[in-house]
């Protein structure tokens, strides 16, 4: 009895258990514990679905948002007035489709730029020093770009980038000139410059540019004994129609008319339609021309394919052959072969309209006179004699009095809209790269004196 007495409920048979020793554990407790646990684990999920559902609900939200505010891409938009409602002759960046850009969007568009002026644009010896200001300048601008808060600074940043070019064709098509020849190139959709002027996005940027475009310049006609002025500040295919029949109807009418003043002052256009039916209207004969022009990039090549299967409807056409420059036989002084890849030939052909009799030309320019406008003037002193005087401080030769046959070409940027016109051939043949002026004058009343000299 004494052994079992002492024997111990322990495992160590040798040592008694005391009862202050022994423990009972407790079921409420364990279950108190159990339930925090589980407490703590249904909390972390339910912070889990809820983060969840708030990404579930923002994705949502910016889906539907970017759904309403997505660039479209549409084909080729329908051809209204109302698209061009907003536009006028001072740049300003309205935001498209009632956003900003976003970094990421101007960044891209930078880009396109660079590349897209790098590959095509013209380098000869007065250029080449520019272009590469330009294409080092890439780094610095770019980081401006990505710190661009609006619109505005954007379109700031790209122009000023542009100008390093000093080129007076390489520059963001303005308002005032989208307007002037929108309206004409619509009516041939498959033309490369209506797929540009034409595209959803281009329409979206220039129909929000603010103004009407009820301000854009008019030709200004009058009949001074046997002299006819004509002002043109701009080139405004809008009124092509109705300005050539206004001439042209003059002119049969009153036959006491045997000079044609012209006054191309401040008139600064790059396209070439305007020019070439007022030019028919101007000229003593047909005119006929071959040229050859060497191109760096691909950018021209559609506009040459056009040229060349449209040849019948178009004053200018194209043989399209693209030649190697690098097998161009002869040494050229004023470019470096080696910096484009082709050249090929085009043919300008004017036909005179043979309604009207041939009639004594007077044209004044000033110092602010580029682009079609010169072209336009050389080409009246080469078939009809036309007398030019320019009005000017500077009497040196500039870069204004660059003479181009073939107009700059245009493309677009994906997401401003916003449409680039660049330089991107180089015609072959120095003896009338510049033109040349019978009379330059420094006056007020230019006009005044030019018609006191007419007899």
């Amino acid at each position: 009895m004494k052994r079992k007495k002492n024997l111990s409920s322990s495992r160590h048979k040798n040592k008694r258990t005391r009862k202050k020793d022994i423990r009972i554990s407790s079921t409420k407790k364990r279950d108190k514990i159990r339930r925090k646990k589980k407490k703590k684990t249904y909390m972390r999920r339910r912070l889990v679905l809820l983060l969840i559902l708030f990404l579930i609900i923002f994705l949502i939200f910016r889906f539907v948002y970017g759904f309403f505010n997505q660039y479209k891409n549409f084909d080729y938009p329908e051809f209204r007035n109302q698209f061009l409602e907003s536009i006028t002759q001072n740049v300003f960046v309205a935001n498209t489709d009632g956003r900003s850009l976003t970094s990421s969007e101007k960044e891209k568009d930078f880009k396109k730029l660079y590349e897209t002026i790098v590959r095509n644009h013209v380098i000869d010896n007065d250029s080449e020093e520019a272009f590469k200001e330009f294409s080092d300048s890439y780094d610095s601008n770019f980081n401006k770009v990505k710190e661009s808060k609006t619109d505005q600074e954007f379109y700031d940043i790209i122009d000023s980038y542009l100008s390093i070019l000093s080129d007076n064709r390489t520059k963001i098509l303005d308002k005032k000139s989208y307007d002037m020849i929108f309206d004409y190139y619509k009516e041939d959709k498959n033309s490369p410059r209506a797929k540009i002027l034409g595209n959803s996005q281009v329409v979206n940027r220039y129909k929000r540019l603010i103004g009407k475009k009820s301000n854009l310049p008019k030709i200004n006609i009058n009949e001074n004994g046997s002299i006819l002025e004509i002002t043109i500040p701009a080139f405004n295919s809008m009124n092509l129609e109705e300005d050539m029949n206004k001439i042209k109807d003059i002119l049969k009418k009153n036959t006491n008319i045997k000079n044609i003043y012209l006054d191309f002052s401040d008139n600064e256009s790059i396209d070439d339609k305007y020019a070439f039916r007022l030019l028919s209207l101007l000229i003593h004969d047909d005119y006929q021309k071959e040229k050859l022009v060497f191109y760096r990039g691909n950018l021209l090549k559609e506009n040459l394919s056009f040229m060349k299967e449209n040849k019948d409807n178009l004053n200018i056409s194209s043989s399209f052959m693209e030649n190697p420059s690098s097998k161009y036989p002869e040494k050229l002084d004023y470019i470096n072969k080696d910096y484009y890849m082709y050249y090929d030939t085009i043919n300008i052909d004017i036909k005179k309209d043979r309604d009207l009799e041939n009639k004594n030309i007077f044209i004044l320019v000033n110092e602010n006179t580029k682009n079609s406008p010169i072209t336009l003037t050389h080409l009246l002193k080469e078939t009809s004699k036309a007398y030019i005087v320019k009005n000017a401080l500077d009497s040196e030769t500039s870069k204004n009095d660059r003479i181009n046959y073939l107009r700059s070409d245009f493309f677009n940027l994906d997401y401003s809209g916003l449409v680039i016109s660049i330089d991107d051939s180089y015609e072959l043949d120095e003896n009338d790269k510049y033109l040349k002026y019978d009379q330059k004058i420094n006056t007020d009343n230019p006009k005044t004196y030019v018609l006191e000299n007419i007899k």
